[in-house]
């Protein structure tokens, strides 16, 4: 996934030993991680595969009320590391006497029918996670191009755009312009030009320059679109807010109706910054020896999960 992965990933070589004979081990695993989050103490990032059955696994330590591993993004170059010990973060490598159903390497008590009948364990050796996170605040627009800028030492964006000065930078803010219309049902999400970009065709009903998910006027009608809302509810997309616009032929919302131009403000934002995080993580592993499996660097897999956010926001 990155040049730091790849550069790394290069020096793989997968050899194996058992009571004096070499063979290479086969892992051909996919690559696609779970999670066992319900050891208070350990997350539990798994891989499995069939015929034969096996699993590899990577134990890290928990921290306390940390309900996921991995929540912000981290530099390519700078990828959070664990040093493999046999303890609290371990790396192991185990195969079974049946295939393995999805839930079953998270159960407290294993099955009484599934028996391990290999079991392996790295006494040594780093994990490297590096977290990319596409759209923090997922709202359709890609962080990096929301103007959130450079990361600083600490992980963090001093120099993020914050376009509607309520607090919230825009890459954390799912109403960029703060007109009680989320930013994703005001950007293009067709992509009619087809470079996955929807800064470079955004929607700008007025046609000021300004793209709606920054425009407080989407129409131009000179009524903030947030005073457009009849029902005094802080949301200018109900039903209610629609009446046909020019051709007759079609009902418009009021905020995107230059013949609808009533003012109903002042209206409050709706405040609050509810949205669901995705997270990848990248795992790569070097220099571990798990007995009958030695190895420079293995790329061990890509963990996806989401989570809920709850931000401030004025």
């Amino acid at each position: 996934m990155t040049r730091f992965f790849y550069i790394i990933f290069a020096l793989l070589l997968l050899t194996a030993c058992d009571d004096g004979d070499i063979f290479t081990v086969d892992l051909v695993f996919d690559k696609e991680l779970d999670l066992c989050s319900n050891n208070t103490e350990s997350f539990l990032i798994y891989d499995t595969r069939e015929n034969p059955s096996e699993s590899l696994s990577l134990i890290i330590p928990r921290g306390s009320n940390e309900e996921y591993p991995f929540t912000e993004p981290t530099p390519i170059d700078e990828p959070t590391t664990f040093s493999i010990n046999g303890s609290s973060i371990r790396f192991l490598y185990r195969t079974y006497n049946r295939n393995l159903t999805s839930s079953e390497l998270c159960d407290p008590i294993p099955p009484s029918d599934l028996t391990i009948t290999n079991d392996y364990e790295a006494p040594s050796g780093t994990a490297f996670a590096t977290v990319t996170i596409e759209d923090d605040d997922n709202d359709g627009i890609p962080s990096d191009l929301e103007g959130r800028g450079e990361m600083d030492e600490n992980g963090d964006y001093p120099n993020a755009q914050d376009w509607d000065e309520d607090g919230t930078p825009d890459y954390l803010d799912q109403d960029d312009d703060n007109d009680n219309v989320p930013t994703i049902n005001e950007i293009d999400t067709d992509d009619l030009d087809g470079d996955d970009d929807p800064t470079t065709n955004p929607l700008d009903t007025d046609g000021d320059g300004n793209p709606d998910y920054l425009d407080k006027d989407d129409d131009g009608d000179g009524v903030p679109t947030i005073d457009e809302d009849s029902t005094d509810n802080q949301n200018p997309r109900d039903l209610a807010n629609r009446n046909y616009g020019e051709n007759d032929d079609e009902l418009e919302y009021h905020y995107l109706n230059t013949l609808e131009s009533t003012n109903y403000g002042p209206i409050e934002h709706i405040g609050g910054n509810i949205y669901t995080r995705t997270v990848t993580v990248n795992f790569l592993i070097i220099d571990f020896n798990l007995e009958i499996l030695s190895s420079d660097a293995i790329d061990f897999g890509t963990l996806t999960y989401s989570f809920n956010v709850t931000g401030d926001e004025d």
